[in-house]
């Protein structure tokens, strides 16, 4: 039986070390419930739309100086200003590419958390999830070149208020942030969702003031 959340009763924690017959990584139980549905259902969704999708892991970053500036106001409404600014950035590449020939479209979802460092800051993480049709891979940071990373980068900076510069993405991305997930290859899928694991773990999510931990597309 899940346990209520002790700082949110409207959540449940998972302890197993699956999910819905998939691993996720148990060094970070326990886990939210509701958190680990929406991811699941945030992949199947995309894969209901497309047969083949890219999901990409990465960390949206605020340097300090803008950080430090940052209101509960600014942060309440920081993600939801990167997902439209991001949206509309893909939506106009999308026409442009139709314009010159044939192009794949494709939607925008996600899975985000918010979570709070030892010091008090609030710092994100994200997981993008395309059609692997429209792109098929993140690109080079600080590259001039028009690539995904550059969109993303672009997005983040028009969420902060600040002029975009391509020589400091702001967006850190780890190592091996791709997915390559296939609607027939169940395998591809649990990979996926095991990465994205992470960000549905319970420890240091803040609640309270209307700020959101989590969110996906799906809501």
């Amino acid at each position: 039986m899940s346990l209520r959340h002790p700082y949110n009763p409207n959540l449940h924690l998972n302890n197993d070390t699956s999910f819905s017959g998939m691993d996720v990584q148990t060094k970070y139980l326990p886990m939210v419930t509701e958190y680990l549905e929406g991811t699941y259902l945030t992949l199947q969704k995309a894969l209901y739309d497309y047969p083949r999708v890219l999901a990409i892991r990465f960390e949206p970053v605020i340097p300090t100086a803008i950080s430090n500036t940052m209101s509960v106001e600014d942060h309440k409404s920081l993600i939801m200003k990167f997902i439209d600014a991001l949206k509309a950035i893909i939506k106009n590449d999308r026409e442009r590419k139709r314009r010159s020939g044939r192009a794949s479209d494709t939607k925008v979802r996600y899975v985000w958390c918010r979570e709070v460092d030892a010091n008090g800051k609030l710092h994100y993480h994200f997981f993008l999830i395309l059609n692997r049709d429209a792109y098929h891979m993140l690109g080079r940071a600080c590259s001039p070149n028009e690539n995904l990373i550059n969109r993303i980068s672009r997005a983040w900076y028009s969420a902060l208020g600040v002029q975009w510069n391509f020589q400091e993405p702001w967006i850190h991305v780890p190592k091996n942030p791709m997915y390559w997930i296939d609607r027939d290859d169940a395998e591809s899928f649990q990979r996926a969702f095991y990465r994205a694991s992470y960000l549905c773990k319970a420890k240091t999510k803040r609640y309270g003031r209307g700020m959101r931990a989590f969110g996906t597309s799906l809501n």
